[in-house]
């Protein structure tokens, strides 16, 4: 016989949480030089980073060679902090755009493998070398890698490896008319940056990357209460300012760009949105709600793969049997209400219809229904004097 006490014994797996995912790591392909030296950065190679030292450890450093990327990725890990994951790939100083972003080609392509399809959101960044040819407001290249990078990411959006690309629209003409409206296509996995903090012909892509890194799935790139991302100038890639069209914004804006804006008596550069290069009536006409999907995609995918090819218990009518039913709905349900408690979604709901013929057909159909969390892009107040105030 044991003294008197008081015993606990401790149940696990009442929380029923779910493999942790990586929302949001970064991917970035742009232009440089090999560099030879205690660790050689070679063009064409993936690197895994986590903080800017990590860069430097490869031959990337303020004032070298590549010191165009590392002003990048010196705004990026100001941004997203240091141990923010990062992979990067440097391509020859004559691959464009197009080519990076090629599906058929080994680079962008090698960059997301080489990560393990776990990059969910690609930067690409080409140095200017102030010749480019504008076409529709812009270096042609954007235009082109566009259809390449839409392609790029469809083509992983099949292997449950979702990735948003974000390209720098570089060499803004400065002629807003020029500008070609990406409200008129579906590019909805694709956005494009116009703006940076240096006045050069290349957008601050990995500025963008940085507030990315550090904000939930289902938070838009230009909310307010998260602060300004840069507190002193912005420009477009004209090299001019971005209050020299300020009364043009509404007209960039609605053409589907990014861009660096200010506010009224508040100080620093916001992102003026989130925008894809599609229409406004497309359902991820914004990153945030396409990250969303990408996660949701992710999560029950993982709850639903364990249960391929496995048997399927019907009722003597041909029915479904409602404990498949209900285990197989509560499986992906506890996934997606993780995301409902981290405020990813509003809501989630699972449905399984249980007079599906599975035994002729095999097929097993599941419905989800995601409840985005809405946003506060206009908001609209009535103000006046008045005789009286109820209280």
């Amino acid at each position: 016989m044991n003294l008197p006490s008081v015993k606990f014994n401790i149940q696990n797996g009442g929380l029923l949480q779910q493999p942790a995912t990586s929302d949001k790591v970064i991917g970035l392909i742009a232009t440089g030089v090999a560099v030879t030296g205690t660790s050689d950065l070679t063009l064409d190679t993936s690197y895994q980073l986590f903080s800017l030292s990590d860069a430097e450890n490869i031959g990337i450093v303020a004032g070298g060679a590549n010191d165009f990327i590392y002003k990048q990725l010196e705004q990026f890990y100001t941004e997203a902090g240091q141990g923010a994951e990062l992979w990067l790939m440097l391509v020859s100083a004559a691959t464009t755009y197009t080519e990076m972003l090629d599906v058929t080609k080994a680079h962008a392509k090698k960059l997301l493998a080489d990560a393990g399809g776990a990059i969910r959101v690609l930067g690409a960044l080409k140095k200017s070398t102030g010749s480019e040819v504008a076409v529709e407001g812009l270096d042609g290249d954007v235009h082109t890698a566009v259809v390449k990078a839409q392609a790029l990411a469809d083509y992983y959006a099949e292997k449950y490896m979702p990735v948003r690309v974000i390209i720098s629209g570089n060499n803004y003409s400065g002629t807003i008319a020029d500008l070609k409206d990406y409200t008129t296509t579906a590019f909805n996995r694709v956005a494009c940056l116009l703006a940076n903090t240096d006045a050069t012909k290349v957008a601050s892509v990995g500025l963008a990357l940085g507030r990315l890194a550090k904000t939930p799935v289902q938070r838009n790139l230009g909310r307010v209460a998260d602060g300004a991302v840069e507190n002193l100038t912005a420009y477009f890639t004209n090299g001019e300012k971005v209050e020299s069209q300020q009364d043009a914004w509404d007209a960039i804006y609605n053409k589907g760009y990014i861009f660096l804006r200010s506010f009224v008596s508040k100080s620093g550069y916001y992102f003026s949105d989130d925008l894809t290069l599609t229409s406004e009536t497309d359902d991820f006409n914004s990153l945030a709600r396409g990250l969303v999907l990408d996660k949701a995609i992710i999560l029950a995918y993982a709850s639903l793969v364990n249960n391929l090819l496995d048997e399927v218990e019907v009722a003597a009518s041909g029915a479904i049997h409602p404990a498949v039913v209900k285990s197989w709905q509560s499986q992906v349900e506890n996934a997606l209400n993780t995301m409902v408690a981290a405020g990813n979604l509003s809501n989630a709901e699972v449905y399984i219809d249980e007079n599906q013929n599975i035994l002729s057909t095999g097929i097993m159909q599941v419905v989800i229904k995601l409840q985005p969390v809405g946003y506060a892009k206009q908001i609209t107040v009535n103000i006046g004097f008045t005789t009286t105030i109820n209280n």
